[in-house]
């Protein structure tokens, strides 16, 4: 259980260890993969559990469409497909707002707060009883759901390596596979419930899972942890071994580049006009969670890689909103505009892929050849407010 006190935002700041040599001496008696197996069993569940509910609360209003919503409301023409892309428009806003209030607020509180925010709102979709109600609902659904996936990418950016963090995002997203295999099931199951208190089974449906996400939430509250200098289940050995590891990960051949410290609005323009995010953008849905993790290891400064963890997933669902009128009812059977997109697009990615590592290998190389000529022009604060720019930093392959 998570018995941290409160306490205000951690100290960013992490310690410069020019030698890494020397902090494995003074911490070789850790085990890394004892340790790693004690954090994974300590944060990981609540996180895939986080990520289970998310989905499965994104997505149960097409389960409620097949148990009678659409004819319930009197929904025409193409009202539905609305309600589905509203949910993208404030998604897709408050993903870069919410990241940065996380910069703030511990996560232990933040994230649940976001939860039960959208626990609520999906309970609420449950009384709806027009078009214009379902709508609001979706709005404010996609505001309250926003802040929970690039939130939770960036929360095990605070505790994984760049080498580990790939895996756990991976185990995170297998929720949403896991959310599609059995929602179906959950949703039959729940709608046998119709007429009970004169709702339709399609109302319980969002009522009974809008409420269990609520009973989650308030249980993350005192299941979550913030960060690895705070948690109780960590030994004081365990948290500076955690820490310095995290401080060396940007280096290379014991160039550090040190994590800007306090928060400055130039991490988040930094991030906004960063070329990287933007082909990120563009690559495939089945490789999110190596995606995800490659742009997160390739952005340095805290705060520029909460941004643009943010920007990158806020941007990417965008194409949430425009698939929901790729596929329109008049094209069927054979659905040729919307196969046709799909393609593209796919298309699209695997070419910002390539495009992305060439570029990553011409910009190492560059500064390997300019390394000895520019580094001594630079503080180590210099270093650290540069981020990915600086010289020493080398950008995962």
């Amino acid at each position: 259980m998570n018995t941290e006190k409160p306490s205000k935002r951690r100290n960013e700041t992490q310690p410069v260890c020019r030698d890494a040599h020397h902090v494995e001496g003074n911490l070789e008696h850790i085990n890394e993969r004892k340790l790693l197996r004690k954090m994974d069993l300590h944060i990981m569940p609540m996180l895939t559990l986080l990520y289970l509910f998310s989905f499965l609360d994104r997505g149960n209003i097409g389960n409620a469409r097949i148990e009678g919503m659409e004819e319930d409301l009197h929904l025409g023409g193409t009202q539905y497909n609305w309600a589905l892309t509203v949910f993208f428009f404030t998604y897709t806003v408050f993903e870069l707002p919410s990241n940065l209030i996380l910069q703030k607020v511990r996560p232990s509180i933040w994230i649940p707060s976001l939860m039960v925010a959208w626990g609520t709102v999906m309970t609420l979709m449950g009384i709806v009883t027009n078009y214009n109600g379902l709508l609001i609902a979706r709005i404010f659904l996609g505001a309250a759901e926003a802040g929970i996936y690039p939130g939770v990418a960036y929360y095990i950016t605070m505790w994984y390596s760049r080498h580990e963090a790939q895996f756990r995002q991976a185990l995170c997203f297998s929720a949403a596979s896991i959310a599609g295999a059995f929602s179906g099931l959950l949703a039959f199951a729940i709608s046998k419930m119709n007429g009970i208190g004169g709702y339709s089974g399609w109302r319980w449906i969002f009522i009974i899972e809008g409420l269990a996400t609520v009973v989650v939430a308030v249980m993350s509250y005192f299941l979550l942890y913030d960060y690895p200098d705070t948690a109780s289940f960590l030994t004081r050995d365990e948290r500076a071994w955690i820490q310095r590891r995290l401080s060396l990960q940007f280096s290379n051949n014991g160039n550090v580049v040190p994590e800007a410290g306090d928060f400055k609005w130039k991490y988040v323009w930094d991030a906004a006009k960063d070329w990287q995010v933007y082909m990120a953008v563009l690559r495939i849905y089945p490789a999110i969670p190596a995606l995800i993790t490659w742009l997160s290891t390739n952005l340095a400064a805290e705060h520029k890689r909460a941004a643009g963890m943010a920007i990158h997933i806020g941007l990417g669902n965008f194409a949430g909103a425009m698939a929901s009128h790729f596929y329109r009812t008049r094209d069927s059977p054979q659905y040729i505009m919307g196969h046709a997109l799909e393609l593209a697009f796919g298309i699209l990615g695997v070419v910002a892929i390539v495009i992305t590592r060439f570029a990553y290998v011409r910009i190492n190389r560059q500064r390997v050849d300019r390394l000895v000529e520019l580094r001594p022009e630079y503080t180590a604060q210099e270093l650290g407010e540069m981020g990915d720019k600086s010289p020493t930093f080398r950008y995962m392959l």
